[in-house]
C-alpha cells in the first residue's frame, strides 16, 4: 500500500495564570478589578503550560500536504474554536466560561453547537450516574448483608 503525506493541524490547550493584588470593597470586586486589568498584565508576569496528564490533544482539521500551502492550510484549520468548561471537583461545581467568539456566532449556529455539547454532556451525565448507582448498589448490599462469609475449606479426611 502506497503511502501519502499530510498536514494535520493539532491544538493543545495551555493554561496559564497571573497572580495579581488588587484593592476592592468585597470579592466580586476584587474579580471585577482583576479581570478589567488582566490586558495589561506583560506577558513575562503570565505561568503555566500544557500538562498532557491532565488535558488532550486535538486534531482539528487533515489535509494531504501535496498542494497545498501554508496560508491556505492556516485558513482552513482556524475553524474551530473552543468553549471552556470550568470544574470544581472537590465542590462538584460545573460551570460553562463563555468566550468572546460567541459573540461573533449568528443565533442559530449557537443553538446547533449547544444541542452538540449538551447531548454529549447528557450522555457522560448519564454514565457517571450510572456507574455512581451500581457502586451505591454494592456498598448498600454490603452494609445490609455483612461482608461475604468465610467458609474455612479444610482438606478431605482421609478414611481410615
Amino acid at each position: 500500500m502506497e503511502k501519502t503525506r499530510f498536514r494535520v493541524r493539532l491544538v493543545r490547550p495551555l493554561f496559564e495564570y497571573a497572580d495579581v493584588e488588587v484593592e476592592a470593597g468585597d470579592a466580586h470586586g476584587a474579580v471585577a478589578a482583576a479581570l478589567a486589568g488582566a490586558e495589561e498584565i506583560v506577558a513575562d508576569a503570565w505561568r503555566g503550560r500544557f500538562d498532557p496528564g491532565e488535558y488532550a490533544v486535538d486534531a482539528v482539521h487533515v489535509s494531504e500536504a501535496a498542494g497545498i500551502d501554508d496560508e491556505a492550510f492556516a485558513a482552513i484549520a482556524g475553524e474551530n474554536r473552543y468553549l471552556l468548561l470550568k470544574a470544581d471537583t472537590d465542590a462538584g461545581e460545573g460551570e460553562v466560561l463563555y468566550q468572546p467568539w460567541i459573540g461573533e456566532v449568528d443565533d442559530l449556529m449557537i443553538a446547533d453547537l449547544c444541542a452538540d455539547w449538551t447531548g454529549e454532556l447528557a450522555e457522560a451525565e448519564a454514565e457517571g450516574v450510572a456507574r455512581f448507582y451500581d457502586w451505591l448498589e454494592r456498598h448498600a448490599r454490603f452494609l445490609k448483608e455483612g461482608p461475604a462469609k468465610v467458609i474455612p475449606l479444610r482438606p478431605p479426611r482421609e478414611e481410615e
